[in-house]
Formats: C-alpha cells, structure tokens, sequence
C-alpha cells in the first residue's frame, strides 16, 4: 500500500505513529516508544482491535493509541485498529491489509462494552464475509469487554475523581497504633534522622523484625527526594508483583502518582529468553523510558538492581530514588554495596536481607509523609 505520509503524535499520553495510505485511502497507527518502532512483519498472527468508528477525531485516535499500547503490553508485533463505521479501515480493509503482509492468523477484538447487535451479529457477519475472500485465512473473535470488577473499580474511580473524594481510612486502627507504640518503645535511641524514622518503623512494623534497625541505609536526601517525587506525580517501578501489589494506590492517588511492574509482560518474557536475562532484569530495560525522576523499588531480585545501575551508566536519565532492598544469597548484598556507591539518592538495606514487602512498606511511608507536608490524611 504505497504511503502518502506518517507522522507522530501524541494521543492519550502515548506516542503513536499515523501512517496515511493512499489506496485504499485510510489512516493507521501504532505504537511509538520514541526508540523503536516495531512491524513485525514476520508476524504469524495478527491482532485486530475493532471500536464502533466516530466523527470525532480523537474518539479514533484513542482506538488506535489503545492498539498501540496492547501491542507493547501483549508483546505482539502486528496490532491494526479497525472500524465498524463512520471511520477507515473498516474490518475488510484491515484484513485485507494484514494478509497482504503475509500474516493467515487473525484475532479481532471487539473493543465494545455491551454483547448489542453490533458483537453477535454484525462483526460476526462480516468476518464470514472476510473469510469467503480470503481462503485459508483463520480469524477468531475474542470476547468483547463485558462485565468486568477492574472496569466496575474504574468507573467508581472516576466518580470519585469528580466528586474529589478518595477512600482513605479514617483513623488508627487500635492494633496498628499499640505495635506502633511497642516499636517507639523498643527503639529508644536511634542513629537515623528525624525524617528517616519514620521508614525505619515502617518497615520493622511491615516485618516484625529490628534487625532493620541496624541494616537500613539512607543516602543524605533520599527521604526528601522520594517525598518530592511522589508529590510531583511521578512513575513508581517495580520489580515483581509483589512490590506492585504492596504498595497502596490510595496514598499516591492524590499526587496521581503510578506504579508500573513489566516483569509480567510478554514482551519482557521473549526478551528475557532471547538475550539470556532473567525478566526482572529485561523489566529495567523496559522501563527505562519511565527512569527519569521516578522511584524504583527493586524488594527482589539482586539482577534487577544491577541491571538498573547499568542502565543508569549508559543512558542520561536519573531516578530521583532508588529503594533497593533485594534479598537473597546470590547477588543481593553485593548488588546494594554497588547502589551505595553509585552516587544515587538511594534507601537500601546491608547485607542479605531485605525482600518485597520491605520495599512497598518504604514506598508506603514515603506516601504517608508525602501526604502529611501537604497537610493531607497521612494514616
């Protein structure tokens, strides 16, 4: 299909690449990461991401940013947006366009709410009709969005948006304050500072243990810089799921402050077996579009420490923290040795312990002052 034009732009705080054609005349995107812009097109399968088609630009625009981000989520290279109307391609120029890259293997996605009309009986229509021109071609219909409780947490989250109102818990609860007391109780005496305090309890509250008093460390301004970077909203990363799931969103949601974890994503899976890396590791190289400014927690793996530091040494960018508390006997003591000497804004713990719940009781206690300099709920 010859080309008139791409051009990229922003849409929806993603950057997609728009490719005008000229026969037939329609307009794609896909995913722009500002590094790289992948086709896959030895791509055995494809994905085609189906909306209803608007008069409104940006209502396609936004299709084809979500296109683009399932693309770099799911790991696949060949990921089209299409249209039921009011809008091109629609589902028999995509198609025809996909086969033309020599891909036989199509997966549509209705990106449709409601099981209408337009799910069980128009798409499904057509995709027979697709299917007479294009012998030996395989499409298969995922099922549309439906019911779902992350889009029932969305919608109620969004209300709360303009409402201004957050789900915070209202006071203490009489356990937490009595553990509290017995911490303050059993400290006595400490060589942290009055802003570092804080984190130390914290965490001793998360694990029960005061070795933690003795093995946390702090660089001279990491609590005020990951105060700082939380109140200005930024990117927190993570290495596995456990440090995502710990960390609690209601104490950043008023900063709009958010957390990313890619050790899960298909692509960071595929990279991590092609370049011999273990995929906490091939997680930091993912993430390192978001590194600047941001908070890096790293509670697991030794390897994705030092994988961020070297990618720290080749690129410009600089966290404005990095909480690197891995636990283990390989890697982990000699992992946070070379964070601490890295010239980074860093809390870390010495030795061989540390682990996931140290690193989202730190994030959380950094949130909890975040909010009380800004006179907010802080509990």
């Amino acid at each position: 299909m010859p080309t008139i034009s791409s051009k990229v732009k922003k849409v929806g705080g993603q950057r997609i690449c728009f490719s005008i054609y000229k026969n037939p005349p329609f307009a794609e995107g896909f995913l722009f990461d500002g590094r790289t812009m992948e086709l896959d097109g030895n791509a055995k399968t494809a994905i085609l991401l189906l909306g209803h088609g608007s008069k409104a630009k940006e209502a396609n625009d936004t299709l084809r940013a979500i296109a683009g981000a399932v693309s770099k989520k799911g790991g696949w290279g060949l990921v089209r947006a299409a249209f039921l109307q009011m809008e091109r391609p629609g589902i028999k120029e995509a198609v025809g366009g996909i086969v033309r890259e020599g891909v036989k293997d199509i997966t549509v996605m209705p990106y449709f709410l409601y099981p209408g009309l337009h799910v069980t009986s128009d798409i499904p229509g057509e995709i027979e009709a697709v299917k007479l021109e294009h012998p030996g071609l395989k499409i298969r219909i995922a099922r549309n969005l439906g019911f779902d409780e992350r889009l029932v947490d969305m919608a109620v989250e969004r209300i709360e948006e303009s409402l201004g109102t957050i789900k915070l818990p209202l006071s203490v609860h009489p356990i937490e304050k009595e553990s509290f007391r017995i911490i303050e109780e059993e400290l006595r005496e400490t060589r942290f500072t009055s802003t570092e305090l804080p984190v130390v309890k914290r965490v001793i509250h998360t694990t029960a243990d005061f070795d933690f008093r003795d093995i946390l460390r702090f660089s001279p301004n990491a609590v005020n810089a990951g105060i700082e970077a939380i109140r200005s909203g930024c990117d927190i990363i993570t290495d596995v799921r456990m440090v995502e799931t710990g960390i609690m969103r209601y104490r950043l949601k008023p900063f709009n402050a958010s957390v990313h974890c890619f050790s899960s994503d298909a692509d960071v899976i595929k990279r991590a077996a092609l370049e011999n890396l273990t995929r906490t590791a091939a997680s930091m190289r993912k993430a390192a579009q978001y590194l600047e400014g941001s908070i890096v927690a790293i509670g697991n793996a030794p390897t994705a420490l030092m994988e961020l530091l070297k990618i720290l040494k080749e690129k410009k960018s600089r966290p404005a923290l990095v909480v690197g508390v891995p636990v283990g006997f390989v890697g982990a003591a000699e992992s946070k040795d070379t964070l601490m000497v890295s010239g980074l804004e860093y809390i870390a713990t010495s030795g061989r312990k540390g682990g996931s719940t140290v690193a989202a009781a730190i994030v959380n206690a950094l949130a909890i002052e975040a909010a009380k300099e800004t006179g907010g709920t802080f509990l």
